[in-house]
C-alpha cells in the first residue's frame, strides 16, 4: 500500500465518519410523532394556545402598531 493510497484511504474513512456523526445527531434531535402530539394535547389542555393567539391579536389590532408599521414602510 503505496503513501496515496493510505491518504485516500483515511480520507474515505474521515469523511464518513463525519458523515455518520452529522446524521446521527440529525437523528437524536428530532422528535417523534407521539412527542409532539403530546404537546399539542398539553397545550390546548392548559389553554394555553388561546391565551397566545388573544395576545397576538391584542398586538396585532392595536393602533400604535399599525401606525409604526406604515411608518416604518415609509422610511423603507
Amino acid at each position: 500500500m503505496g503513501f496515496w493510497s493510505f491518504v485516500a484511504f483515511a480520507v474515505a474513512c474521515g469523511c464518513l465518519l463525519e458523515a455518520y456523526r452529522i446524521y446521527a445527531k440529525s437523528k437524536s434531535g428530532r422528535r417523534s410523532d407521539a412527542d409532539l402530539e403530546a404537546r399539542v394535547v398539553a397545550l390546548e389542555d392548559e389553554n394555553d394556545l388561546e391565551v397566545r393567539v388573544r395576545n397576538l391579536e391584542a398586538i396585532i389590532t392595536d393602533p400604535k402598531f399599525q401606525l409604526d408599521r406604515e411608518i416604518n414602510k415609509l422610511s423603507n
